[in-house]
């Protein structure tokens, strides 16, 4: 049955067209992603589907009574000075307002009244607790819990204020509302940021046993790849939709992309060769003063307007960036070594006990664990930045030069243009500057934007190519795919598959970790499991345990 249809839905804010025409029907049981660069239209489509946008044209039609739930991108902004789990239970307003009246019948009929009166609220009583146990009234609390102990969401935080949560934690609670309600249709604006690793594959597991529909903008590649068997792209305002999952969107979309290329420059092999033929014949009817030719080349210049007014348009060559880092090429064989560590709280609340751990020249490690294990805390010890109680040692080889990008990319000072900034943090030239910033799609203009100005994705790049021209042979990022988009990622990745140095990082990224790790060291209640291989090799060996 049709949950959900979408037909000819087209945006236009003014500055240009978003979308247009844009068209797709979901089934119950179906679960549809949508994906394109930041800036497409992807959660502008999501909020029209939501009622909370109107488009230009077109129509969004929902199956009659279904129940929607939208997950908000930035959800976690919202206010509320109720406790959590009040805004937990109000996703149950309907039921909630019966069990005020339920309660309101009980004390009257507590106050012994009798005959045909007491007989009357009795019976209304008995319909209303009927009517409430049918629409699952007494499933409330486990409905609530099941979805919390899922999300691993903290029972002290159910009887904090939502306004005192962290970013990530009201993140968490909004997923929770979405799922509690056990919505007909469900729209998730990237559902997996804030979200370990448990979690997410939590999230997949209930989606998979969710029997509505589910239409999902995420920029995480591992779990489209896992969640969607089909893919809406969203590319210079056209909508074309792939029955696959994300790898097979990424080799369909390629050899769409070679199929229109061939195209292309067939038709251009066929004008090149009309103008050609016309300019002979006009050329040849001028000097002969023959009309045969000349009308020749009229008919000739006839055809080649038609074919340019049909013509194909060229598809767009992704611009690939030149990198290269400024490697030392030589390095100590044992990159970083620790015996023995601990790090504690001054509550005495151990974080890391006792580890040991090597890591080698050429190494790729992934560090993976729940939101707290202790990753940054290593990280922020191996580099001498840690300023709890540490005990243990720890070795850093003598050759080892490290460039660190952090899970959140600060700048001294924000009013600051981003060409004076790199000029003098990196002490070069403008034209030098502004060389290294185009290769990492600052152009022109971009130049002279405020760094305060600069989105995620941005201020990633920034400091990525502040860590090009640095002599390093070892990198250690902290979340570096966390909030940026696809495109984004991709020109991180290319820059990393240049690097021939040791790489340490802590991820959620399940795609990320595939792509580069070859070693997977995992925190877990203070210690660390090492595993070889990639992510999907790890969950084989944890598996097989």
């Amino acid at each position: 049955m049709i949950i959900l249809d979408v037909n000819k839905i087209s945006m236009n804010y003014g500055y240009g067209q978003l979308f247009e025409d844009v068209s797709f029907s979901l089934n119950e049981g179906e679960t549809i992603s949508i994906v394109g660069p930041n800036g497409c239209g992807k959660s502008t489509l999501l909020k029209i589907i939501a009622g909370i946008e109107n488009a230009d044209s077109g129509q969004v039609s929902i199956k009659k009574d279904a129940k929607v739930a939208y997950l908000d991108q930035i959800g976690s902004s919202s206010v509320d000075d109720r406790i959590v789990y009040d805004i937990l239970k109000d996703t149950y307003k309907d039921l909630n307002e019966m069990e005020k009246r339920i309660k309101i019948l009980q004390e009257k009929l507590n106050l012994g009244i009798e005959g045909e009166e007491y007989n009357k609220i009795l019976n209304k009583y008995c319909n209303l607790l009927d009517r409430f146990s049918a629409l699952g009234g007494y499933d409330m609390d486990i409905n609530i819990n099941t979805v919390v102990d899922g999300l691993n969401i903290n029972k002290k935080v159910l009887n904090q204020k939502y306004n005192l949560l962290s970013g990530g934690e009201k993140t968490l609670v909004q997923l929770a509302k979405v799922l509690i309600i056990k919505p007909d249709l469900v729209l998730l604006d990237e559902p997996t940021n804030h979200l370990d690793i448990s979690r997410i594959e939590w999230l997949e597991s209930y989606i998979k046993s969710f029997k509505g529909a589910a239409v999902i903008v995420s920029h995480d590649r591992y779990f489209l790849d896992k969640m969607s068997n089909r893919i809406l792209d969203l590319d210079n305002g056209v909508g074309k939709i792939y029955d696959t999952n994300y790898t097979g969107y990424l080799e369909e979309k390629q050899k769409d992309f070679e199929k229109q290329m061939a195209n292309y420059k067939d038709q251009q092999a066929i004008i090149k060769r009309l103008e050609e033929q016309r300019k002979y014949f006009a050329q040849r009817g001028m000097a002969t003063n023959s009309s045969t030719l000349c009308d020749r080349a009229h008919v000739l210049q006839a055809k080649i307007e038609r074919l340019k007014k049909v013509a194909i348009a060229r598809p767009q060559v992704k611009r690939k960036i030149n990198m290269d880092f400024n490697e030392i090429r030589k390095s100590s064989k044992k990159v970083i070594s620790v015996d023995k560590l601990s790090v504690i709280t001054p509550e005495n609340r151990i974080i890391l006990n006792k580890i040991n751990l090597d890591i080698y020249f050429h190494e790729k490690v992934a560090f993976i664990g729940k939101n707290g294990s202790g990753k940054t805390t290593f990280i922020k010890t191996i580099l001498g930045e840690q300023n709890l109680e540490v005990n243990g040692s720890v070795y850093i080889g003598p050759s080892v030069k490290i460039g660190y990008l952090p899970q959140v990319i600060k700048f001294e000072n924000e009013e600051e243009q981003l060409l004076d900034y790199f000029k003098s943090t990196i002490e070069v030239n403008e034209q030098r500057a502004r060389e290294i910033l185009a290769k990492f799609e600052f152009y022109k203009e971009d130049v002279n934007k405020k760094i305060k100005n600069l989105s995620g994705g941005e201020r990633m790049k920034v400091k990525l190519a502040e860590l090009l021209q640095q002599k390093i042979n070892t990198l250690i990022f902290d979340e570096p795919t966390n909030h940026i988009d696809i495109p984004t990622k991709e020109v991180l990745e290319e820059a990393l598959e240049e690097f021939d140095g040791t790489l340490i990082f802590i991820s959620h990224d399940r795609y990320f970790i595939n792509k580069f790790a070859n070693k997977i060291v995992e925190f877990e209640n203070g210690k660390v499991n090492i595993y070889l291989g990639n992510y999907d090799n790890y969950i084989e060996k944890k598996r097989s345990i």
